[in-house]
């Protein structure tokens, strides 16, 4: 595997890990549960929010996750390639 692909997947989940620590550390709950109610709070706010059903919220909920995480790769992956040279 490419070094650019390892460190784009390492930037990656540091980026999710950031996004859902954001979320979580907005809710008096242990670490532990940030995953969840990072995403039970996205889902919340689809679904409340925007006003989608309960499936449509939980997938664009996963989404996101999804965005973040491949936002966090492609970033890390083409600063590593143009500082390779």
């Amino acid at each position: 595997m490419q070094r650019s692909t390892l460190i784009g997947l390492k930037i990656g989940l540091l980026a999710l890990l950031a996004f859902i620590a954001a979320i979580g550390m907005s809710v008096n709950a242990p670490a532990s549960q940030w995953l969840k109610e990072a995403f039970l709070g996205l889902s919340f706010g689809f679904g409340f929010g925007l006003g989608l059903p309960d499936a449509a919220a939980y997938g664009a909920a996963t989404l996101i996750f999804v965005a973040v995480f491949f936002a966090g790769y492609f970033i890390g992956k083409t600063a590593t390639k143009k500082l390779d040279g």
